[in-house]
C-alpha cells in the first residue's frame, strides 16, 4: 500500500473531491508526426519531466476507466500473473509517441489545499483511434495495458544461471526481461514480493514456456497470484496476506465509513 500524508488523511476526514492527471510518454521528450524522438546531435530532445503536474487535467479528459483484477477469471484462484488495462477518452493531443508510457494519478482536494499525488497505475499504449466531433475538436480513445503482457514472451535463453534456479532469482530474472523495447531496462519487483517469497524454491531451466507461465507456476507455489502494482512493479499477492472479509461500508480508498461512531454492516 502506498504512503499517504496527514494532508490526504486530513482532506478525507471532510467534504472532498479527487482531481485526476494522465501523463502520456515517461519523459516529456520531443516527438515527430509518426511518434518518433526527435533526435539532436544523436540525444533526444527532453521538453518536461512529464510529472502529475504537467499531465492532462479534467479539462482535457472526458472519461478514465482502468481494470484490475486480482483472480484471472473472476473466481478465486491462485497461479495467475494477471494484466490490467485502462481506457482514456480525452481532447486529442499533439504527437504521442508510440507504445507510450501511461501514468495515472489522483489527488485528494477541498479548495482549500490538496494532497500529494498519488500513483494509480502505469499503462503502455495497445491502441488509439481519433475521431473528430461536430463541435470542432478531435477525440482520442487509447487503450493500454500494464507491464504484465511483457511477460508474454517465450522465457529468455539464460546461460549466466545455474538451474534448477532459485524462485528469487527467477522471478528477477523475468522482470529484467519484461522490456517495452528490446534494448531498454525491465521492471522493478515491488519489496513485499520478496517478503512472501522465503521458501526456497529451485525450479528447473523452463524451456518452451513464456515468462508469464512461469511467473505462474511460481505464484502457484506459493498461493497466490502476481499482478502490477499501481507504481508499476510486479508484485506477488498471497492469498493468505488477503484481509478479512468484514462488510463494513468503506469509501473507494478502503476507508471504513462511520456513523455515529459505529461502522456501517452490509
Amino acid at each position: 500500500m502506498q504512503q499517504t500524508s496527514d494532508t490526504y488523511k486530513r482532506i478525507l476526514a471532510d467534504s472532498h473531491w479527487f482531481e485526476n492527471s494522465v501523463v502520456l510518454g515517461d519523459n516529456g521528450r520531443l516527438v515527430d508526426d509518426d511518434g518518433g524522438l526527435i533526435l539532436f546531435g544523436g540525444d533526444a530532445i527532453l521538453v518536461d519531466t512529464g510529472g502529475p503536474e504537467s499531465g492532462f487535467r479534467e479539462d482535457k479528459l472526458f472519461s478514465v476507466k482502468t481494470n484490475q483484477e486480482f483472480f484471472s477469471d473472476g473466481c478465486p484462484d491462485v497461479g495467475s500473473a494477471v494484466s490490467g488495462y485502462v481506457d482514456i477518452e480525452m481532447v486529442a493531443p499533439y504527437n504521442i509517441p508510440k507504445k507510450a508510457r501511461i501514468s495515472l494519478y489522483c489527488r485528494a482536494a477541498n479548495g482549500t489545499e490538496a494532497s500529494e499525488w498519488i500513483q494509480q497505475g502505469v499503462y503502455f499504449i495497445d491502441t488509439r483511434k481519433q475521431t473528430h466531433t461536430g463541435r470542432g475538436y478531435d477525440v482520442l480513445k487509447i487503450k493500454g495495458y500494464d507491464a504484465m503482457l511483457l511477460s508474454e514472451v517465450t522465457y529468455p535463453s539464460d546461460n549466466a544461471h545455474d538451474y534448477p534456479l532459485l524462485d528469487k532469482t527467477m522471478v528477477q530474472f523475468i522482470a529484467d526481461n519484461m522490456k517495452i523495447d528490446a534494448d531498454g531496462r525491465g521492471i522493478q519487483v515491488d519489496p513485499r514480493t520478496w517478503e512472501i517469497m522465503t521458501a526456497g524454491y529451485k525450479f528447473p531451466l523452463p524451456v518452451g514456456y513464456s515468462m508469464r507461465e512461469v511467473l505462474c507456476m511460481i505464484a502457484a507455489a506459493y498461493a497466490g497470484n502476481f499482478i502490477i502494482s499501481p507504481t508499476g512493479e510486479l508484485r506477488l499477492v498471497s492469498m493468505f496476506d488477503l484481509p478479512p472479509e468484514t462488510r463494513h461500508l468503506i469509501t473507494d480508498d478502503g476507508y471504513k465509513i462511520t456513523f455515529g461512531g459505529d461502522y456501517i454492516l452490509l
